[in-house]
């Protein structure tokens, strides 16, 4: 079968000249951030549009290792589209050196334990062991080498299967490969969490954080892939490939993970009020005042409301328009729950700030890492083919109906 070739669509080129155009702005936001509001809210915003990219182009890499995990047929004629925005994982090694580098800054460092002050901490004593700058790096290292070896084996096969033709070796490979692959996904994106935002505030931890940050990055995924096939469908491309019942799969997927967002969301604080513990409700206590309690009703209308009244009725999964309305709305509420994590710990430790510290500068680090998000996407899109074209359960992808 022939590939399904986007290089000389207008879509792509539009969507990297957007990416282009968000990259050089963000770039620029960023440099005046650091110029007007100094280090610390520099790298501030840079973790913010780290972690939101970065994380969904792990989750997308995830998303297709599941699916090979369990052989599933259906979601085969769009898998490629999340594969396809796995671009920045080969280069996440050069995008986290800033944050590498300002853990060993002492003095602009946004993270609490590495500052002085650490050594005369009891709390943090106790967390030493972990929580200092070389065995940070060396955890760092191994989450984006572990990436980078996911991105290689999976992705990297997938793409083989293109050229295989009847050969679907890579694709049995895959089949076997894929349950360590998700193992070691889980366990590195939860130490990641961890240790890139969760450490912001040392004195505090939660026991369902790691699964609290997947489950904003997979739905978050599942909106980019969302957004993408239907913008792709609506200009003539993969109409042989995608069905109804692929629209309303990826809407029913949106709407149980919007769902599982809120439930352990409300899980987090409902032990940690219910324990009522001062080294757990401390992250709380900040947040539900001086102004970032509205961030958090932002999150509860965003990014479980509205999505689960918008995507609860049957006939509306399958309108593509309200999709995207959907999709957006959930990625911007991703994008407000990051910053409700990152800011208050920030502005308020680091900036000794008591209040809501949110203003433009927190838009450039999104810009610039969803510029390049998007530039190397549709690079992946220019180079490989938009549909896994021989994959061996393609013809139950092409022939999907309820």
């Amino acid at each position: 079968m022939s590939h399904v070739n986007l290089g000389s669509s207008p879509v792509v080129a539009k969507i990297s000249k957007l990416g282009l155009g968000l990259a050089a702005i963000g770039a620029l936001g960023l440099v005046a951030t650091y110029v007007t509001a100094g280090a610390g809210r520099f790298f501030a915003d840079y973790l913010i549009g780290f972690w939101y990219f970065a994380g969904i182009s792990v989750t997308m890499m995830f998303f297709s290792a599941l699916q090979f995990l369990a052989r599933a047929g259906w979601s085969t004629s769009l898998r490629r589209v999340a594969e396809n925005y796995t671009g920045m994982v080969p280069v996440l090694a050069i995008l986290v050196l800033p944050i590498v580098a300002n853990v060993f800054m002492h003095h602009g460092s946004i993270y609490e334990w590495t500052h002085e002050s650490a050594a005369t901490d009891p709390i943090l004593i106790k967390k030493a062991p972990y929580l200092n700058t070389m065995f940070f790096a060396i955890r760092i290292a191994f989450y984006v080498l572990a990436w980078f070896l996911m991105h290689r084996f999976i992705i990297g096969n997938s793409i083989k299967q293109d050229s295989a033709g009847s050969d679907i070796t890579p694709t049995r490979k895959n089949w076997k490969r894929a349950a360590p692959f998700v193992l070691l996904y889980a366990i590195t994106i939860t130490f990641a969490a961890f240790d890139l935002l969760m450490s912001l505030e040392p004195h505090w931890f939660s026991t369902i954080w790691g699964v609290y940050s997947f489950a904003g990055h997979f739905v978050g995924s599942l909106s980019i892939i969302a957004i993408t096939v239907v913008v792709l469908y609506n200009n003539g491309h993969l109409r042989e490939y995608i069905t109804p019942e692929h629209f309303h799969d990826l809407g029913k997927l949106m709407f149980a993970f919007s769902v599982f967002w809120a439930y352990i969301a409300f899980s987090q604080y409902f032990i940690i009020w219910y324990a009522n513990l001062p080294e757990e409700t401390i992250y709380f206590t900040y947040r539900m005042a001086h102004g970032w309690e509205y961030f958090g009703y932002a999150l509860i209308a965003t990014h479980f409301l509205v999505p689960f009244m918008v995507l609860l009725r049957q006939d509306v999964k399958r309108k593509t328009n309200i999709l995207v309305v959907a999709g957006i709305i959930i990625l911007l509420s991703h994008f407000i729950d990051i910053v409700w994590i990152v800011m208050p710990a920030v502005g308020h430790h680091i900036l000794k700030i008591d209040g809501v510290v949110f203003s433009w500068p927190e838009l450039t680090g999104w810009l610039f890492f969803g510029g390049i998000f998007l530039i190397l996407a549709m690079k992946n899109f220019q180079k490989h083919s938009a549909v896994a074209v021989n994959d061996p359960l393609l013809h139950e992808s092409r022939s999907y109906h309820s």
